[in-house]
């Protein structure tokens, strides 16, 4: 499989991993790991009751090399934006931007479900 020279550099990078020990103030997950495609999005928010931008964005996830590098772009963009954000995601740019092969569009869009749901469990932190 072809993938482009920023791919590999960004692969070879991934910025944006977080580590085991990263406990977030919210987290969602998409995909499976029996098929080989899980991602989580891990979301920390401004301390001190600020206007709740995401301070801190982070992924983990097991599968190929577009699965990873489409989640770490993800997240350096999510980085400084409002909680909405996380439901934003185009999963169509990423794709489009990595130059990733049509096959692994699927990959991506696992993306955008983990953000969503990151969205949905911050919501619900907060509405307790």
């Amino acid at each position: 499989m072809g993938y482009t020279d920023g791919v590999r550099e960004r692969f070879s990078r991934l910025t944006h991993a977080a580590q085991p020990e990263d406990v977030p103030d919210a987290l969602g997950e998409a995909g499976e790991r029996a098929h080989g495609a899980c991602v989580q999005i891990l979301a920390w928010q401004a301390p001190g009751g600020g206007d709740g931008r995401l301070a801190r964005v982070r992924f983990r996830a097991l599968g190929c090399p577009a699965l990873l590098v489409a989640a770490d772009l993800a997240c350096e963009r999510l980085e400084g934006c409002a909680p909405a954000a996380l439901a934003a995601i185009e999963p169509l740019a990423l794709h489009a931007e990595l130059r990733l092969p049509v096959e692994k569009l699927g990959r991506v869009l696992l993306v955008e479900d983990a953000a969503r749901r990151c969205l949905e469990a911050l919501r619900a932190q907060q509405g307790n």
